[in-house]
């Protein structure tokens, strides 16, 4: 038992300051977003069919608006990019030492997209006032926006963002370890700030000008604390989900693995459902860090079982 004395002045009472953040709304069996996942798992283990069919489950929701993808190999599955709609020249080299720049430069460019669609949206609702006013003459309505906001027909024309919403931005990296871009501090400090990345110029009037536009990231990786090319640290500790994909003969990259998820579960817990989930080839055992009050366990056989600690098994699609 610890002895306390409280300090009986009010000022002294921590206060949390009102938060800036604009969550992405997702549906009850998906994860809370912004994510950083880091997918682990042999060669040919199923990674990327992991990825894959998460980045498709949002797209089916409306919440993968663009995918960006550093990798090597991207460009050689065609059948890939087509499933999941992604843009050539939203495929970016590891290699290239400015790749995160260009991606930060993407990100930024479709934060400035949706802020001057926002201000149109405004602009238009003020200028509809005034035209649909009965006391306004001709000589107050502004030409230039009469043509901004009218059809060839002179009809108005209410303008829209192009996604319908807060963009949504998704980095995919694969077959990346040992390419100059898992060195680069840049990346390291990105996915640090996932959430914050292209800052919305704030205006306390407005709950979409705060915040960050922000981005997913997912990494897959055939090691996580290998010498020389293991996951970095930076990356790990900010992992949202952890994803082990097909059985792996390392026991050492078993108890790496927990040893990064440590505290949430004991390790006999951790190693019950791991063999569950992957009993089966291409199988994935995923550990959520940040799950949703809904969610009755933090830990699933791919996505559509939910598996509770103490060994019992409650599927939930």
């Amino acid at each position: 038992m610890v002895k306390v004395k409280k300090i009986k002045d009010k000022r002294l009472q921590m206060k949390l300051p009102p938060s800036t953040r604009v969550p992405i709304e997702t549906s009850d069996n998906m994860f809370t977003h912004h994510v950083v996942q880091v997918i682990v798992g042999k060669r040919q283990s199923g990674k990327s069919t992991y990825v894959c069919n998460y980045l498709r489950m949002l797209k089916q929701e409306g919440k993968a608006d663009r995918i960006l993808v550093i990798s090597p190999t991207i460009e050689s599955n065609k059948a890939l990019l087509e499933s999941l709609d992604i843009d050539e020249d939203d495929c970016f080299d590891p290699s290239d030492r400015k790749v995160i720049p260009k991606i930060i430069d993407v990100l930024e460019d479709e934060r400035d997209q949706y802020v001057e669609e926002l201000r149109k949206i405004k602009a238009f609702k003020e200028y509809k006032k005034v035209v649909e006013g009965t006391q306004v003459p001709v000589q107050a309505l502004d030409p230039y926006l009469l043509l901004e906001f009218s059809d060839e027909m002179g009809n108005l024309v209410q303008p829209t963002t192009k996604y319908g919403h807060r963009p949504c931005i998704h980095l995919w990296l694969d077959d990346c370890q040992s390419s100059p871009v898992f060195g680069d501090r840049r990346l390291h400090n990105m996915t640090i700030r996932h959430r914050h990345v292209a800052a919305m110029p704030f205006d306390k009037n407005d709950p979409e000008m705060c915040g960050g536009l922000g981005v997913s990231c997912y990494f897959c990786v055939q090691n996580l604390k290998s010498t020389g090319n293991g996951m970095p640290r930076a990356i790990r500790n900010n992992a949202t989900q952890m994803v082990i994909v097909g059985k792996s003969k390392d026991e050492q990259e078993l108890k790496d693995i927990y040893s990064s998820v440590g505290g949430e579960i004991n390790f006999e817990d951790f190693m019950r459902g791991y063999n569950y989930a992957t009993a089966e080839p291409h199988n994935s055992f995923i550990i959520d860090l940040h799950p949703k009050k809904s969610h009755p366990s933090q830990f699933r056989k791919n996505m559509n079982e939910f598996i509770i600690p103490n060994n019992t098994i409650e599927s939930k699609v």
